[in-house]
């Protein structure tokens, strides 16, 4: 059957083959490829996951399979999923039989990706540097912690942008997961001084955000549209501001999804981001909900409280904010999470508390994973 399929869409190169697919299907009926194209990848993946030498002529078969498939624009839909488990296995075989690999991949400096700009190789060499390690099995690159400890205050040494950022929060995310708790002891003081320098800088932008809604909605006395992903505001924040934030956030929700024990050295810092149990609202959130209570337009959608849809760790499954304002129930969450009931506000509109301490469950280092794989996929705008 493999090789009958391989027949079928081999004499025409890629994208030929991709305008025949689409030919096959009217347009309002191309919905209907997308389960076609994952049902070849039910019989093609058992193949391509078969290194043995027997199995050469099936493997390049299907290899050549979907190279012509990927032409077509459900493909990347369809596979997904099989797609990034496939590539994390290819990678942890090539690092685990070539001894050198992995190092030299840490030591590879970013001018080394030639078709981009400075800024946009370090993010890209930092992404493909936490896949590897992601790819990898639990402490399985400890060895190495010195290594990336070193290539990452390299990178804090020289300055970054918030794309950068955005990449190091996604790099801290994989290292909790694949790195036991006892060997990060001296990755915690880095880990915790850029997500404290980060959340500083969230919060002024909320601060100058709320400033210059307020001041626009007092001067005109109208209705002042938020920033909510339709169109620009006064204060609005940069995307990729946007996408650092979020990364940041992911990395404190990853952090707090672990149990205590399994975070020990974290619980050290812990109260730098959320209030420990029994203390009060924090000053800076009070005064900035009640700005945004005081910016809102009445005629508001409840969108902004779409993120923290969650009732349990992990909180963020979203892949992208459109505005700084999508974080707020995120952070009154993680502030109500921590309080005893008698000191929870009595309406916190659009929260959710989940338990803690969080217990010890497959279900949640599952769902962590997952939100790893997803952040490591493209994501383009259809």
């Amino acid at each position: 059957m493999l090789l009958r399929l391989r027949q079928w869409c081999q004499p025409l190169p890629p994208p030929f083959t991709a305008c025949k697919h689409s030919l096959s299907w009217q347009s309002d009926e191309k919905e209907k490829a997308v389960p076609l194209i994952s049902r070849l990848l039910y019989y093609v993946f058992p193949y391509l996951r078969n290194h043995s030498a027997y199995n050469a002529p099936s493997f390049r078969a299907g290899a050549q399979l979907l190279s012509s498939l990927s032409g077509y624009a459900y493909t990347k839909r369809a596979w997904k999923k099989e797609l990034l488990e496939l590539w994390k296995s290819i990678i942890d075989h090539l690092l685990t039989h070539e001894k050198t690999m992995f190092k030299d991949l840490m030591n590879m400096q970013s001018s080394s990706l030639k078709l981009f700009s400075s800024f946009e190789q370090k993010a890209m060499l930092l992404k493909r540097q936490a896949f590897a390690v992601f790819s990898g099995e639990l402490d399985q690159y400890h060895l190495y912690l010195p290594l990336i400890q070193e290539r990452l205050t390299d990178n804090l040494r020289v300055g970054q942008t918030s794309t950068v950022a955005a990449q190091m929060f996604l790099f801290f995310r994989v290292l909790l997961l694949r790195i036991s708790p006892q060997h990060l002891t001296s990755l915690w003081p880095i880990m915790v001084s850029e997500l404290i320098q980060t959340f500083i800088q969230l919060e002024e932008d909320l601060k100058e955000e709320d400033e210059s809604l307020r001041n626009s909605h007092k001067t005109n006395r109208v209705k002042v549209p938020v920033a909510d992903g339709s169109g620009p505001s006064g204060g609005a924040v940069s995307p990729g501001d946007l996408v650092m934030y979020l990364s940041a956030c992911k990395f404190l929700d990853t952090a707090l999804s672990f149990p205590p024990d399994k975070m020990p050295l974290f619980q050290i810092y812990r109260w730098a981001f959320v209030p420990e149990v029994d203390t009060e609202h924090p000053a800076f959130l009070s005064e900035l909900e009640e700005n945004h209570q005081e910016c809102r337009p009445h005629t508001e959608t409840g969108s902004s409280d779409e993120i923290t849809g969650e009732s349990e760790f992990p909180l963020l499954r979203q892949h992208s904010v459109s505005s700084i304002r999508q974080l707020m129930p995120f952070f009154k969450t993680v502030n109500c999470a921590f309080k005893t009931q008698s000191h929870l506000p009595s309406e916190v509109p659009g929260t959710s508390v989940p338990e803690f301490p969080v217990a010890e469950s497959p279900k949640v280092l599952r769902q962590l994973e997952e939100c790893v794989e997803h952040d490591f996929l493209e994501h383009p705008e259809c």
